[in-house]
């Protein structure tokens, strides 16, 4: 008996998997390369959508030639893009409204893009003297505010040249303007130079919007919860960047996580007022995303929007003139080409004219050949009778043990 139910759940197991096998479809993506009216080096730069259904190495993309011979395969290799990288900037600042009169240098310094302040660097010419510096902020030029009570500033004497640098070092801020008042204990005013200040930046790969879009926000008093879905996909994308705009003019500090339903990706993340709400994530893969945010016992936040975005990458390939090019993606290619240009990427320059693509495909339904069809049909349809005809055998071997146990 325990055969006979094993053979039945293996014809099963057969049946279903013949099925999944002959009649899956392979899912095609193609775009066409912009033309190009003088050959050489190109970078191809990416759609979104062929990013997302690529493999992590993009082993299953192919750039394809179309001439009067056929179609041929085109040599290339990604560029490889790093999603962050640090640098120190130098920021020079505008000096407005400059006074000076007797031992005080009063100058206004423009933050043009009201980026955050703690220090401000103050290039003089060498002068033995001790300096005190004040500072005042504003954002309109008119009403004025205290920043930094008058204080001794350090120094740095530089050795190649006829130059101090001095160090005024204020509570971090983002006023527009800053006015900055220089005393020092001679008669005659100080010879400024510049003012500047130097922040450590991170400096982030480019990104290029995907397009996904905010669908709708629903609040679930009862789990204290809210979901923000987006409109339904049928592609998926590999996100780089989550940038959530909150309509919320209170203080808010709300845990977060972004989930989908088909890639079961957890991303938590938390969203504050105190921060831009912006998310840097890691080719993060998703078909059907939504995002959970816990309110605990507080009023739902308004969403006002929901921009993802995936990193810009390029194909660089050689490209000639007056030529149709195509670039495909499919669910079908896994091994990674071997194309002799891998060798020459480090020799290639990476500042290469960019070419953009156009006419976005998705073939999910690819058609067979009717009669491997109707072949595979028959198979499947023998299949499926000797499930029936075993499953027949082993009901019909329980009755009459049933009832022969019954008659006893």
């Amino acid at each position: 008996m325990k055969t006979l139910y094993q053979i039945t759940l293996a014809l099963l197991s057969t049946y279903l998997l013949g099925t999944q096998i002959g009649y899956a479809q392979p899912k095609i993506y193609t775009v066409s390369i912009n033309p190009i009216t003088e050959s050489g080096y190109y970078n191809i730069e990416l759609d979104t959508r062929l990013i997302g259904a690529a493999n992590s190495g993009f082993s299953n993309l192919r750039i394809l030639q179309k001439d009067s011979t056929g179609v041929a395969e085109v040599p290339y290799f990604i560029r490889n893009a790093q999603p962050t990288a640090k640098e120190t900037k130098i920021i020079d600042y505008k000096i407005l409204n400059s006074i000076e009169r007797d031992s005080i240098n009063r100058f206004i310094v423009h933050n043009e893009e009201t980026k955050k302040i703690s220090d401000f660097y103050i290039t003089i010419n060498k002068a033995d003297v001790s300096i005190n510096a004040a500072v005042r902020g504003s954002n309109d030029n008119k009403s004025w505010f205290i920043v930094k009570q008058k204080k001794p500033i350090y120094k740095y004497t530089s050795t190649d040249k006829n130059e101090i640098t001095l160090f005024v070092s204020i509570p971090e801020g983002q006023y527009k303007y800053y006015e900055i008042e220089l005393v020092n204990n001679q008669s005659s005013p100080l010879k400024i130079n510049k003012v500047t200040t130097a922040i450590d930046t991170k400096i982030y790969g480019q990104f290029q919007p995907t397009l996904l879009e905010l669908a709708n926000t629903k609040n679930n008093k009862k789990d204290k919860t809210s979901i923000v879905s987006f409109t339904k996909q049928k592609l998926q994308y590999k996100l780089s960047k989550l940038a959530i705009e909150i309509n919320t003019p209170k203080d808010y500090y709300r845990k977060a996580i972004l989930k989908d339903t088909i890639s079961k990706v957890l991303i938590p993340f938390i969203l504050s007022s105190k921060n831009s709400n912006e998310f840097i994530l890691d080719d993060v893969l998703v078909h059907n995303p939504y995002i959970e945010i816990y309110n605990g016992d507080n009023t739902p936040l308004t969403i006002k929007s929901v921009k993802t975005y995936s990193l810009t990458r390029y194909a660089t390939a050689y490209l000639n003139a007056n030529t149709n090019y195509t670039i495909r993606v499919d669910n079908i290619t896994k091994d990674m080409p071997d194309y002799d240009i891998q060798h020459f990427k480090n020799d290639i320059p990476s500042t290469l004219p960019i070419v953009q693509t156009q006419d976005f495909y998705f073939d999910h339904l690819q058609k067979k050949d009717p009669e491997k069809v109707k072949k595979m049909d028959n198979t499947l349809n023998n299949i499926l009778w000797a499930v029936i005809i075993v499953v027949g055998l082993v009901i019909a071997l329980i009755c009459y043990r049933t009832f022969r146990k019954l008659d006893k």
